[in-house]
């Protein structure tokens, strides 16, 4: 899961830096199309959540 959150925070980091997306603009099926599927949409959502919540603040 740690792993997970660290790639999350990465790629909203990039997200955000590029100007093509706000933090809560990134929802877990955004998120599961940008990594082909490689984990689950309720992994990406808890992880997304947790995210969120501890480390942005949202």
């Amino acid at each position: 899961m740690e792993n997970l959150k660290e790639r999350l925070k990465e790629l909203m980091e990039t997200e955000a830096r590029s100007c093509s997306m706000d933090f809560g603009c990134i929802t877990p099926e955004y998120v599961q199309r940008m990594w082909g599927g490689k984990f689950s949409l309720d992994e990406i959502d808890m992880a997304l959540k947790e995210l969120k919540s501890s480390v942005f603040g949202l």
